[in-house]
C-alpha cells in the first residue's frame, strides 16, 4: 500500500506548484504579513481541499465500487486530467501580472484567524478546485477499484504534501520576498500541465490493466 502514498505525494507536488489564485494570495500574504499569517491562510486552503475531497469520495464511492462502471469512470477521469494538463500547459499569463493578494474577502479584523477563513473561502469558491478534486477522486477510486484503504492513503499523501509545501512557500516567500516573474509562471504551468497529462495516462493504463481476463 506504500505505493499509494507515493503516488499521492506525486500528485500533491504537482498541485502545489501550479500557479493559481490561492497560491498568489499565499505568497503575497506571507510577504506582507509574515509566516504565521501565511500558515493560517494555508490551513484554510487545506481545510477546503479536505472537505471537497471527502464530499467527492462519498458522492462517488457507490459508483466506482461497481465492477461494471469503475473502468468507464477511470477512463473518463483520466481523460479529464489529461485535458486539465493540456489547458494548464497552453494557458497564457499576462506579462503585466503581479503577485497580489486576492481581494475577494476583505479582512478588517486584526490578527491571523480571519486569514484562515479567507484561505478557506477563496479556495472553495474556485470552480476549478471542485472540478479537479471530483475528477481526481473518481479517477483514483476507479484506478484502485474502489479499495478504500488505498484511496485513503493516496489522498492522505496528496493533501499532506500540498499542505507541507504550502507552509514551505510561506517561509520562502517571506525570507526571499519572492516576486513571481510571468515567464517563470508560464514554464511552471507547462511543467504542471505535463505532469497532469502523465498522471491521466497513468490512471487510464492502471484501470485497463486491472480488467479481468475472461480467458482465465
Amino acid at each position: 500500500m506504500l505505493h499509494s502514498v507515493f503516488e499521492g505525494i506525486i500528485l500533491g507536488i504537482t498541485v502545489s506548484i501550479s500557479v493559481g489564485p490561492a497560491m498568489l494570495a499565499l505568497l503575497q500574504t506571507s510577504i506582507k504579513h509574515g509566516i504565521k499569517t501565511g500558515i493560517f491562510l494555508a490551513l484554510g486552503i487545506f481545510t477546503s481541499d479536505l472537505i471537497v475531497v471527502i464530499c467527492a469520495y462519498f458522492g462517488a464511492s457507490h459508483i466506482v465500487t461497481n465492477q461494471d462502471t469503475h473502468l468507464i469512470f477511470g477512463i473518463i477521469g483520466g481523460s479529464i486530467l489529461i485535458i486539465f494538463g493540456l489547458f494548464q500547459s497552453l494557458r497564457r499569463v499576462k506579462m503585466s501580472e503581479q503577485v497580489e493578494a486576492i481581494q475577494e474577502i476583505k479582512v478588517k479584523k486584526p490578527g491571523v484567524f480571519p486569514y484562515y477563513f479567507k484561505g478557506f473561502v477563496l479556495n472553495i469558491a474556485n470552480p476549478f478546485l471542485w472540478a479537479f478534486w471530483i475528477t481526481s477522486v473518481i479517477a483514483i477510486s476507479s484506478s484502485y477499484a474502489g479499495n478504500k484503504l488505498a484511496v485513503l492513503l493516496f489522498f492522505s499523501g496528496t493533501l499532506g504534501t500540498v499542505f507541507s509545501i504550502d507552509i514551505l512557500k510561506c517561509i520562502l516567500a517571506n525570507k526571499i520576498k519572492v516576486n513571481t516573474n510571468p515567464y517563470i509562471k508560464i514554464w511552471i504551468n507547462r511543467i504542471v500541465g505535463f505532469i497532469f497529462i502523465l498522471f491521466g495516462i497513468f490512471v487510464i493504463i492502471n484501470v485497463l490493466w486491472k480488467i479481468p481476463n475472461p480467458m482465465k
